[in-house]
């Protein structure tokens, strides 16, 4: 194995105890442990004056400050009530190492003039001001050397992410300056030691291990250790009424939180979810040469989490729903838990180990954990096509970016942090792996692989940008790789065939094909088959082949194609040409067919997993009366099918389409599906999209107005989903209303939402429309905004692309 330097030992003594008080603390006292991170630098600085400041955190700004500061320590305290709607009380002892104290130094807070009660610089006072989204220490206060900031403050709520009766930070990537004041920018590594003044009954998990937990009546205090040296947006803990299920490993327990209220579907999971991450763990330190970076590894299962999951040392946060699935889960189901998992267990190294220096290099931790997570789900399913797999799950999602008018460069430039959310998207998740391969084509597998962990070694528990390790890579190749990384890595679209691996296997891009070849079908093999349903779902989409034609060759295919990961991609295209591409005369005379042929599917399907894949994808293109009486049936318990059992997840989810579809019934579905949820998060969500499933657009439209309040977004996919109900394809003509204002609110939305948001809501929005007017009012809205911003223009013409072709189609 390759050594690597660990940070120093946290040795603890009396004289490092110090006191905090306040709230329900009554004087509590926290262990400060003191570690050195950085060198500091010799260069002059250059520091933005304060009349100079700007919101967020500017490049100057960033740069200016990494320059001057080192050797961070935080310890953080947090009063949190039991009422969500009641403040949390912090309080920050921020002590590190300036290398002059020549101009002023800002910390970084977006809050309330209010929000700031108490500043402390070296024992001195100060006025309690929050300026520009910044605290500024005046020169007068600081000094050379070692410095210390204490403040006292009200947590900002909505990166805390507040529920009834829990919470979870999600400071990724520029949100911890809203709930907290600090130096918010990746490049500043820093120790955290984190308390929590929770109520009694909660449980909790944050980067470093619990030393203690001290009884105070209703409440308990929640003590943490120092983390090792981590980015700010990393920082993390979770807390709350969660459940914890623990498993002996090296040594220690790991633990699990989750909410869940289904003790089958716990028992069927739980022992999976364990062995995968200790798998992950091993095959990383194997692959990387480089032993596990961090003291512990916990995780918690969050009801309608953001995202799939977040990487926080400690504590990985990960969407329920994904990690605890259902019987009879389909290969897809069992493949997307083992991927997440990996991925997110590969950012201990590449991502949390190493870090970018900046955000514009975000993409590079993202690449390496997709890389990895596929990498490493091989061995796990041996009985899985992993070559089909790749190919399937990262090409559609890079190509629909990559054809659109709004494609973007993997690398961008990035000029605040507080666009930094923008650089998010299927091209730095999907098209980077895509591009990763080839360059591990290029070099090699060994050399490929050697260059990373020298990469991990250099730059452990430190910073790196992408040229770093082209630097790394390029000793060990005589080929071109800057040319080669200017053509994947800077430049948007489709890369030129020049700067391609040799292997055809891997080739990116459309290709011209025929759809005559789709009468080979038999006798190509699975990824050649997935490559075709590809090239000709592009071709359809450019107008050279017709999506009738398509469709009644995809057809046949439900009730003979036994892969199915080529079945879920089949009928995701047909989705596609039912609800959005077939023109309306010949959708009127596929639909028979189209249902006939899905519960011919399901009635004689033997595989479970297949079953459920089919039954899915009738729930959402279900259109006849004959069809929807017999899911009606399903859903209500009247009747039942062969192989296929149905969760709470499942009625619930079957109960919205039909609300849809059956709008005369709609207002009964919903009001007796909520009576038979058990789980209390299940049915807070359904009420939640209650309004959206309405039968009555004059709910309909109220619900969307409130949509305009923030507090009504706060949990995202909730909002998602719902967006997606109004824009259902069976009222997409009503709807139209309500696109010009969605897209006016999308600024705001972006400042206040989490960074998969605005891509979401623009997806949910405009998915499904086809109408010249539709398309026109898009077009109009940015047209008349000539400087809008950039990165969000990008994202509106990616989200236009499928409504734009499907009109043409449709003409």
């Amino acid at each position: 194995m390759l050594a690597v330097n660990t940070p120093p030992v946290n040795h603890r003594s009396a004289g490092e105890v110090e006191c905090f008080s306040g709230g329900a603390m009554r004087n509590f006292c926290l262990v400060l442990v003191l570690g050195v991170l950085m060198s500091g630098c010799s260069r002059n600085p250059v520091v933005p004056p304060p009349e100079s400041l700007q919101p967020g955190v500017s490049l100057a700004l960033a740069e200016a400050r990494a320059q001057r500061v080192t050797d961070i320590h935080y310890r953080v305290h947090l009063n949190v009530p039991e009422a969500a709607a009641e403040p949390i009380a912090g309080r920050t002892d921020i002590r590190f190492h300036l290398a002059d104290a020549k101009q002023s130094l800002a910390l970084d807070f977006r809050a309330e003039s209010t929000a700031l009660h108490t500043v402390e610089v070296n024992g001195a006072t100060l006025p309690a001001v929050i300026d520009t989204e910044h605290v500024v220490l005046p020169a007068s206060a600081l000094q050379r050397g070692e410095n210390r900031v204490v403040l006292e403050f009200t947590a900002g709520d909505s990166a805390l992410n507040r529920k009834p009766d829990y919470l979870y930070t999600l400071f990724v990537p520029d949100r911890a300056r809203t709930a907290l004041p600090l130096f918010d920018q990746p490049d500043l590594k820093a120790r955290w030691t984190l308390s929590l003044d929770l109520p009694a009954s909660w449980e909790a998990i944050a980067n470093g291990p619990r030393l203690a937990v001290v009884d105070a009546g209703e409440r308990r205090l929640h003590r943490f250790a120092a983390s090792e040296p981590i980015s700010s947006y990393l920082f993390g803990f979770v807390a709350g009424r969660f459940q914890a299920a623990t498993r002996e490993w090296r040594g220690q327990e790991m633990t699990l939180l989750h909410r869940e209220t289904d003790s089958d579907k716990l028992a069927r999971n739980l022992d999976g979810i364990f062995r995968q991450h200790r798998e992950a763990v091993a095959w990383l330190e194997d692959y990387t040469g480089v032993p596990f970076p961090f003291e512990k590894l916990d995780f918690a299962l969050i009801p309608a989490f953001q995202y799939g999951g977040m990487e926080h040392v400690g504590a990985i946060q990960y969407r329920a729903e994904l990690l605890l699935l259902d019987e009879n889960p389909t290969d897809d189901d069992r493949l997307r838990r083992a991927s997440l998992i990996a991925h997110e267990v590969a950012h201990m190294w590449f991502g949390n180990l190493v870090t970018m220096r900046w955000f514009n290099d975000v993409w590079t931790k993202e690449v390496f954990a997709n890389f990895m997570a596929a990498k490493m789900v091989n061995p796990v399913f041996p009985e899985i096509d992993h070559e089909l797999n790749f190919l399937l799950r990262h090409y559609p999602p890079a190509y629909a970016v990559d054809r659109s008018d709004g494609a973007n460069p993997i690398r961008q430039q990035l000029a605040n942090l507080n666009e930094a959310g923008q650089m998010y998207g299927p091209i730095i998740y999907n098209k980077a792996p895509i591009m990763m391969r080839q360059l591990e084509s290029l070099l090699g597998a060994e050399a490929f692989r050697a260059g990373l962990a020298e990469y991990l070694q250099r730059f452990a528990y430190d910073n790196a940008t992408w040229p770093a390790l082209v630097g790394i890579l390029d000793q060990r190749t005589r080929l071109d790789l800057a040319a080669w990384s200017d053509s994947w890595v800077h430049s948007a679209g489709f890369p030129d065939a020049a700067q391609q691996a040799e292997d055809p296997a891997l080739f990116y891009g459309p290709q011209a094909v025929e759809l005559a070849q789709m009468g080979q079908w038999a006798q190509l093999p699975p990824v050649a088959r997935g490559r075709l349903l590809l090239n000709l779902f592009e071709a359809v989409l450019a107008g050279g082949v017709s999506p009738q034609a398509y469709a009644a060759e995809l057809l046949p295919l439900v009730a003979t194609e036994q892969n199915q990961l080529l079945l879920q991609t089949l009928l995701e295209q047909l989705g596609w040409l039912q609800q959005t591409l077939l023109p309306d005369v010949a959708l009127a005379r596929l639909q028979p067919e189209l249902e006939a042929v899905l519960w011919q599917a399901i009635d004689t399907s033997a595989d479970a997993g297949r079953t459920r894949l089919v039954f899915e994808s009738l729930t959402r293109l279900a259109r006849q009366p004959a069809s929807l009486q017999r899911l009606y049936a399903v859903w209500s318990g009247e009747s039942s099918l062969a192989g296929l059992t149905l969760a709470e997840r499942d009625r619930i989810r079957l109960a919205e389409r039909l609300a849809v579809a059956l709008p005369e019934q709609a207002d009964a579905i919903i009001t007796q599906q909520l009576a038979q949820i058990q789980n209390p998060d299940n049915r807070r969500r359904l009420a939640f999209l209650a309004p959206a499933l309405s039968a009555d657009v004059a709910v309909r439209d109220a619900f969307f107005a409130s949509l305009a309040d923030p507090a009504q977004r706060a949990t995202e996919n909730w909002v998602v989903d719902a967006v997606g109900y109004l824009h259902h394809p069976l009222r997409i003509a009503h709807a139209e209303r309500y696109i010009e204002p969605s897209l006016e609110w999308l600024q705001e939305i972006q400042v206040t939402g989490d960074i998969f948001f605005p891509s979401a809501w623009l997806q949910a929005t405009l998915q499904y429309h086809h109408s010249p007017r539709a398309v026109g009012t898009v077009l109009r809205f940015l047209q008349e905004r000539p400087g809008y911003n950039a990165q969000l223009r990008m994202k509106i013409l990616q989200a236009l692309d499928m409504p734009q072709r499907a009109m043409r189609l449709r003409q």
